[in-house]
């Protein structure tokens, strides 16, 4: 069973708007032979390494493609937030994103960010590619709402970042006396709970103000490189929990990709594959980096051993994998664990 819902009629009279207003992509190339601006929309700043990859895919898309595609980047939504522009990507009046992925139109979405799905880099980089089963998946599923998925870009494993120590935090069956943000997705604040965090469901945007005024003790997803340039100064410890793995993907409209001729669609599905392979590369990396600047800045850091990490996965998905309830994620993570050889 999926659960995939089409945008709202009033979603798709707003894009028919904008396509009047000429807010897509301007010329083609198809048997035309013309030229193609697209309108890429971004989430980060411009030195975010996910905007500087992009700009270099740009560059890689203009060079082989000798002018006929050329990619325009609006970084730092500049455009709108991702839940905006993956509804637009999918009408056309955005031609493409690096952006995060909504679940509001297909809860299969929400599989990616399963506390524990990964632990390691040498799991995502065998199980969170485009060709793995996750990945098929994925792209299956934003296909249904006329979006190709050309890669994704590693942005890093999450952990909980607090303004009080938690209680032994190796140990999941210990309560921590933390206060902990949570996101709205029920698996991520069940999980969060089961290995001894009180939680609190708030607006990503209030985070940090809930962090200086004691309503939240801490919150959790975000990794080294977020918190530090986000929260430094309202955190004291940072637990690398590994506790989801952040992706972002890059996606075209449909339509427009198809309307490019076959040479042209080969060049960015390539440039598309070459921004995933640096990203693995890119947010390990950061993480290591970032980790030590919090750790200039005063703030705790704790690193988990492997055994202590595959303890809490294994306790994770023994204890909250479980009370997953929708029949669509059941039935991709048994497709997506079964191809991992993970017991579910």
């Amino acid at each position: 069973m999926k659960t995939s819902k089409k945008i709202t009629t009033a979603a798709a009279l707003l894009a028919v708007g904008l396509v009047a207003s000429g807010c897509a992509g301007s010329g083609g190339t198809g048997d035309d032979g013309g030229q193609i601006t697209l309108r890429v929309a971004g989430q980060n700043n411009e030195e975010h390494p996910n905007t500087t990859e992009l700009e270099a895919m740009a560059e890689t898309v203009e060079a082989e493609t000798d002018g006929r595609v050329t990619m325009e980047i609006f970084p730092n939504n500049q455009l709108g937030d991702y839940t905006l522009m993956y509804e637009e990507i999918s009408q056309g009046t955005v031609d493409m994103g690096l952006i995060s992925t909504p679940s509001h139109l297909d809860s299969r979405l929400e599989i990616q960010f399963l506390p524990y799905l990964f632990t390691t880099y040498e799991d995502v980089h065998e199980h969170f590619t485009l060709d793995s089963v996750l990945g098929e998946a994925m792209r299956e599923i934003h296909s249904e709402q006329s979006i190709e998925l050309l890669g994704f870009f590693a942005e890093g494993f999450g952990g909980i970042a607090t303004n009080q120590p938690a209680t032994d935090p190796a140990d999941p069956t210990v309560g921590k006396d933390v206060v902990v943000r949570v996101p709205e997705i029920p698996i991520t604040a069940q999980n969060t709970q089961d290995i001894g965090y009180n939680t609190v469901s708030m607006p990503y945007a209030d985070v940090y103000q809930g962090l200086q005024t004691g309503a939240v003790d801490g919150w959790t997803g975000g990794h080294p490189l977020v918190n530090y340039l986000q929260f430094e100064d309202v955190i004291n410890h940072y637990y690398q929990y590994n506790n989801n793995f952040e992706a972002t993907h890059v996606l075209i409209n449909q339509d427009t990709f198809e309307g490019l001729d076959e040479g042209d669609q080969q060049v960015l599905t390539d440039a598309g594959l070459q921004l995933t392979e640096n990203s693995y590369t890119i947010a390990e990396d950061m993480e290591i980096e970032y980790r030590d600047k919090l750790a200039e800045e005063g703030i705790e850091v704790v690193e988990f051993s492997d055994e202590e990490l595959e303890g809490l996965a294994e306790y994770s998905r023994e204890t909250s994998w479980p009370t997953l309830d929708d029949p669509g994620q059941i039935e991709l993570l048994e497709e997506v664990t079964d191809s991992m050889g993970v017991d579910y």
